[in-house]
């Protein structure tokens, strides 16, 4: 007679036997998990719930979008160019002849 973990009833998930153990298990069929979600939910879940929605969210909304709106605007900033600081400047020798059309 071979030796096989299926001759000894362990199969995958069942490893071995253990006397008096009870277990009792629901079918997928007849649980519920939204059971009690809208009409049994107290007033502690729904104030709980507010509370980390304007203790935690909320500041990290506003923070996250105020930083972004930063660096949005001084990137804006920083890419602009200002008339006044180029009033002065001269074109190179080579670039002349291009800006004015002769060749």
């Amino acid at each position: 007679m071979r030796f096989s973990l299926r001759r000894l009833s362990m199969a995958w998930g069942r490893i071995g036997h253990q006397r008096g153990k009870v277990e009792y298990t629901l079918s997928s069929h007849e649980q519920n998990p939204y059971a009690g979600v809208f009409g049994d939910v107290t007033y502690r879940y729904y104030s709980q719930l507010l509370k980390t929605i304007i203790a935690i969210w909320v500041p990290n909304m506003l923070l996250g979008y105020s930083a972004y709106s930063w660096a949005n605007w001084e990137y804006d900033r920083c890419t602009r160019k200002i008339p006044h600081q180029f009033v002065n400047e001269k074109l190179p020798e080579n670039e002349k002849d291009v800006a004015s059309g002769d060749k």
